[in-house]
């Protein structure tokens, strides 16, 4: 019977020596716990500036466009508070995506 290459690829896979976690897992940091890091990757921070951008685009579209011309005050007020503070948290969250450093997985 002759090996095709995907049965010698699932015999690799099932080697213990591939499973083993060190080998899947970067070391944890020896640094101090919650310290700022950032990867200066120009890609990256292309993709963030873009995000950025596109969430303060998004707000002015909603303020400026939608909410303000609208008759009803109320309305608009209640709406752009929960844009606002949903446009706020999504960013939050995103600065602490980019500057934070991952936890370690536990394997």
């Amino acid at each position: 019977m002759m090996i095709t290459p995907i049965h010698r690829c699932r015999d690799i896979e099932r080697k213990p020596e591939y499973l083993q976690p060190d080998q899947c897992v970067p070391p944890p940091s020896r640094g101090s716990s919650g310290t700022m890091w950032f990867i200066r990757d120009g890609c990256g921070i292309a993709c963030a500036v873009v995000t950025w951008f596109l969430v303060f685009y998004a707000d002015f579209v909603v303020i400026l466009v939608m909410l303000l011309p609208s008759r009803d005050y109320i309305y608009s007020v209640i709406n752009a508070i929960v844009f606002n503070t949903l446009a706020f948290l999504a960013l939050a969250s995103h600065m602490r995506a980019m500057v934070t450093d991952p936890p370690c997985l536990g394997f």
